[in-house]
């Protein structure tokens, strides 16, 4: 197998999907592959991905759009991977140069790294893309949260603290996340496919390692998705977290966010 994987998430978001590939371009260490997750876009996502077609190993992963289901989105792409090593991120999180640099030095085989970002503010995101467009350096990414630090056992000091983990910026070997079947495609709708997935690697014997002060993404303002589905994706991983073992974490599934 190869090295690492890359897996994008798109919907309709062409310019920032576009500053995504640039900062995958800027790496230290490049991705073997980069999967994009296309929930539906129209055809401007896909002339994006031809820009960088010559320029990146991408694979676009395209499914109709009949309303969110990234869920089976990411399924698609993962039928795909091909590397050993996988780091999940969204279309809107622009990449520090170092970024899966940090993620490969800090994996291990049973561990999630769980990544951090900042976010942005729309006048912000506007700021530093015009910024990060004309530099592209590690420069373009400032703020506390950018430290790079070698916290040691601090890393690992929350092993099952599933609230912690986000897809937007996560890594872990792909052969653990294909063990579980991956995302839970019943989820339909935003939220809780992430948490729901998380759960069922903790129960799989994976831990967490957290990855703030290494990992850290810029992840630009958008507007909110629809979220009228939350509260039926509530129900169902609640009764996913009244399942497992007592010491993992059963605080209401609404309030983690």
């Amino acid at each position: 197998m190869k090295s690492v994987s890359v897996l994008v998430t798109t919907y309709n978001s062409p310019k920032a999907l576009r500053s995504v590939l640039e900062s995958l371009q800027h790496q230290t260490v490049s991705a073997q592959q980069i999967l994009i997750c296309d929930d539906g876009s129209t055809p401007s996502t896909k002339n994006v991905i031809n820009v960088f077609e010559n320029r990146l190993p991408l694979v676009h992963c395209w499914q109709p759009d009949t309303g969110f289901r990234a869920a089976r989105c990411r399924n698609l792409a993962l039928s795909k991977v091909s590397c050993e090593y996988l780091i999940l991120i969204d279309g809107d999180c622009i990449l520090p140069p170092t970024f899966i640099e940090s993620h490969l030095a800090l994996k291990q085989p049973n561990k999630i790294i769980a990544g951090s970002r900042n976010l942005l503010s729309e006048s912000e995101s506007k700021k530093f893309l015009k910024k990060f467009s004309e530099a592209k350096r590690q420069s373009s990414f400032n703020g506390r949260k950018f430290y790079r630090l070698k916290l040691g056992f601090l890393r690992d000091l929350w092993p099952k603290k599933w609230a912690s983990v986000r897809t937007c910026n996560m890594s872990l070997y792909s052969s653990k996340l294909l063990a579980v079947n991956g995302f839970d495609e019943n989820y339909v709708g935003w939220g809780l496919e992430d948490s729901d997935l998380v759960v069922r690697l903790i129960q799989y014997g994976l831990t967490i390692r957290s990855g703030r002060y290494a990992t850290c993404v810029n992840h630009l303002y958008h507007d909110e998705s629809d979220r009228s589905k939350v509260s039926t994706n509530a129900v169902r991983f609640q009764t996913r977290l009244n399942q497992t073992e007592n010491h993992i974490s059963t605080k209401s599934v609404l309030s983690f966010r």
